[in-house]
Parts: structure tokens; C-alpha cells; sequence
């Protein structure tokens, strides 16, 4: 049998290798693997949602900078994120923890209380886990069921050519606190910093946004921004089987994501388009349904921002330049299994 490098093989080849043939009943199974999370029906009116998402200590958080409770709640975001991607609401939870020796209970009792402080914010149960000794590092896994209407659930796998691309709130933010906590010499105003830094171990998923734009039913796709908008629209694309175009003048930056960005001598575009766990949302609309929806996010004090449009295939996945060339968008955003040189 021929070896697999995992390192060339990337995330999503290694997901599809591994979960090929994985559902043999599917009678009850509306969406499986591919998407934020797994649609099920169930017995009453609604389709259930059921997600995971695994945290592991050096990977997606640094305990040299981030509090315990931090942790927790992140943990917790993580998942809820991918229900709100799907237009639902989340229902219950169960969480997981693989805990070195090193770890006092004390900075235990912080991570739940962190991840309890979470679940009251989004009207959620944590209903039972598991904790094992890890021989390295500190892992947490939430899996977490949800609630969508029949019907109403939004997938990645629904833009057609033509339909225009929003995205809400600004990006690249969370990228550029953890810029900051990793190079302490950066200097920018104590406003800047504190907001980057909120960004990077304080983020919030959009659950209400969601749910008011899967109730629309304009949204024709939706991903939430956990592994950095060009992976995400990467994903769409490819679920979709269409192009995309995106102008990169479009894309939502915060002023003080400029600020910092002009400090450590970096692109401010890069952190937008790559950086990940901003947990905003993407997704795409069509066209004649583009004004209806802006104006009911902004009747809602909600923000929606267009940065493109999709296209046919063979158009590829492309972002236009200020100087008004297009270049490929690569799907650089965070993968587990590909090295970064960037």
C-alpha cells in the first residue's frame, strides 16, 4: 500500500480518505460529513444539529497568556459556531478533557468555569463528558447538539453563479491579538491592543445572526470563520462546485487591526484573509435578495459587508487586487496536517 504523506496530503483529502463509506444507516442522516455539523432528524418538528470541536494547549491557545475560564469559554465558542453556521441554536453539551499531571485543580475548576459562564451566555446544557490523563498536552473536545427547523437548515453546498458573497462584523482580528501576545515589543494604543487581544481570547459566535439569516431563506450558503475567510470560502466553493471572486478592497478591516498591522510591519489583509477564529460568517446570496438583506441586518444593528461574487467554475477562486488584476486565493487559512511558511 502506498504511504500518505499527511503533510502533503492536507485536511480535507485526509477527512475525505478516512470517511469514505463511514454512515452504512443513513436513513435518518439528512447531512453528514462536510459540513459545520451533521443534520439528523428527529422525532418532533425539528432537525437536530450535532457538531464537535477539539482545543488542544500550543495549538489553539497558550496558557503563558490566556486564563483558564478563557479557555473554557473559547472551547465552548468553537462549537456553538458551527451551529450558528448552520442557522441553529444549541441545546446541550458534553465535554472531554485530556489533562497532563502538570494542571492544579484549581486551573481545572477555571476552565469549566469558563466553559459553564459560556453555556449560560448561549442558553445551553453541558449534560455529561469524559476526562483522561494526557501524557503531553491539555486537550478539550465539546461535541454539542442543536435545533434547526425542518427544512431551514444552511449549508455550505448552495451558492450558484451569480449569488453575491457578505460577510459580518471585521476580520483578521483574533490573528492580530495573538500577534501581539506572542511579540509583547509591538506598540500600538491601549485601545488597539486591549480589542485585538479581547478578539484573539475572548471571541463570541454569531448565534442570533445566524438564526435571523437562515430565517430569511435568501442565504443560499453559510460557514462560520474559524480556520480564515479563504479557507472558508474555499470550502464553500468546493461543497457548491462553483468559483468565487473576491475584491480584496472589500474585505472588512478594523481601524485598529490597521494600526497594529502598521506597528509589526504586516499586511493587515493577511491577518484578514488567513489569521481564522474571528467566527464571524460567511455566506452568499442571490442577487436580487442582496438589498432585503442588508436592510434587515441593519433595522437589527447588524453589519453585513459584500466583498464578492460567486462564479462559474471553471472561473476558479480568485481575489482582485487594488490594482484591478485577479490572483488565485489560496486556502492558506489554518490546516493541521500542512505546513505554514507564511
Amino acid at each position: 500500500m502506498r504511504h500518505l504523506d499527511l503533510n502533503g496530503l492536507g485536511e480535507i483529502k485526509l477527512i475525505e480518505l478516512l470517511t469514505r463509506e463511514i454512515v452504512p444507516y443513513p436513513d435518518n442522516v439528512i447531512r453528514g460529513i462536510g459540513d459545520d455539523a451533521a443534520v439528523l432528524k428527529a422525532e418532533g418538528e425539528d432537525w437536530l444539529l450535532f457538531t464537535t470541536d477539539m482545543l488542544i494547549e500550543d495549538v489553539h491557545f497558550s496558557m503563558a497568556f490566556v486564563k483558564p475560564a478563557q479557555v473554557g469559554a473559547k472551547a465552548m465558542v468553537a462549537s456553538v459556531s458551527d451551529i450558528a453556521a448552520m442557522g441553529g441554536r444549541p441545546l446541550h453539551a458534553v465535554v472531554s478533557l485530556g489533562i497532563p499531571l502538570k494542571f492544579s485543580a484549581e486551573v481545572l475548576q477555571g476552565i469549566y468555569s469558563g466553559l459553564r459562564n459560556a453555556a449560560i451566555e448561549y442558553s445551553l446544557n453541558i449534560v455529561g463528558g469524559d476526562t483522561v490523563k494526557s501524557p503531553g498536552k491539555l486537550i478539550i473536545n465539546v461535541a454539542l447538539i442543536g435545533s434547526v427547523g425542518a427544512g431551514k437548515a444552511v449549508y455550505r453546498s448552495g451558492a450558484k453563479p451569480g449569488d453575491l458573497v457578505f460577510v459580518t462584523g471585521s476580520l483578521g482580528n483574533s490573528a492580530a491579538g495573538l500577534f501581539l501576545y506572542q511579540n509583547p515589543g509591538t506598540r500600538v494604543s491601549t485601545e488597539a491592543g486591549s480589542f485585538l487581544k479581547s478578539a484573539h481570547t475572548e471571541p463570541k459566535a454569531r448565534v442570533k445572526l445566524g438564526a435571523l439569516l437562515a430565517g430569511t431563506g435568501m442565504v443560499t450558503s453559510m460557514d462560520d470563520i474559524s480556520d480564515g475567510l479563504a479557507t472558508e470560502i474555499h470550502e464553500i466553493c468546493l461543497a457548491s462546485g462553483v468559483g468565487c471572486r473576491i475584491r480584496s478592497p472589500l474585505v472588512p478591516q478594523d481601524q485598529r487591526l490597521k494600526e497594529a498591522a502598521a506597528a509589526a510591519k504586516r499586511d493587515p489583509l493577511n491577518w484578514a484573509l488567513y489569521g481564522g477564529e474571528d467566527f464571524e460568517l460567511v455566506f452568499t446570496v442571490r442577487r436580487d435578495s442582496a438589498a432585503a438583506i442588508k436592510r434587515l441586518l441593519n433595522e437589527e444593528g447588524e453589519k453585513c459587508h459584500l466583498i464578492g461574487e460567486i462564479v462559474q467554475p471553471k472561473a476558479g477562486i480568485t481575489m482582485e487586487l487594488p490594482q484591478g488584476y485577479f490572483v488565485p486565493l489560496e486556502a492558506k487559512g489554518y490546516d493541521h496536517f500542512k505546513t505554514r511558511n507564511d
